[in-house]
């Protein structure tokens, strides 16, 4: 009967008249989420994009102050290499010299105490004063 198809109708299309209520309720509250988390992306993306330049600008300069270590160590390098070279070298000279002079003064003591010895018989602490050089004059 026509009545009851009608009826029937009426509660079908309230039925889906709920349904699509429901459905775009359900869409609606997803659309919302999917913005929010878009917004949230978005502020991560730009906040890792800001600590990139950061870390990009601390590597840039790290790298010119490595540079800067490496050209001061081979500026160096010349120079450290010929001390290091001639430390052992020098060292014997110096130790050469140094004999040599203790030996010249104790040469130039044991003269002027032969001479002081042949003149007197006391021992003069201050004869190595007293002793004359060609070149030195006072």
């Amino acid at each position: 009967d026509l009545n009851d198809e009608i009826k029937n109708g009426m509660k079908a299309e309230e039925e889906s008249q709920l349904d699509y209520e429901a459905q775009m309720e359900a869409a609606q509250q997803l659309h919302d989420e999917l913005v929010t988390k878009k917004v949230s992306l978005e502020a991560a993306i730009a906040k890792r994009s800001d600590e990139r330049s950061a870390e990009i600008e601390d590597k840039d300069e790290n790298e010119k102050l490595l540079q800067d270590e490496v050209d001061y160590k081979t500026s160096i390098t010349p120079d450290c290499d010929w001390i290091l070279g001639a430390f052992d070298g020098r060292a014997k000279a110096r130790t050469s010299e140094m004999n040599g002079l203790v030996g010249a003064k104790e040469f130039l003591v044991g003269k002027s105490s032969l001479i002081e010895t042949s003149k007197t018989a006391t021992f003069d602490d201050s004869a190595l004063a007293k002793v004359r050089f060609l070149g030195l004059r006072r």
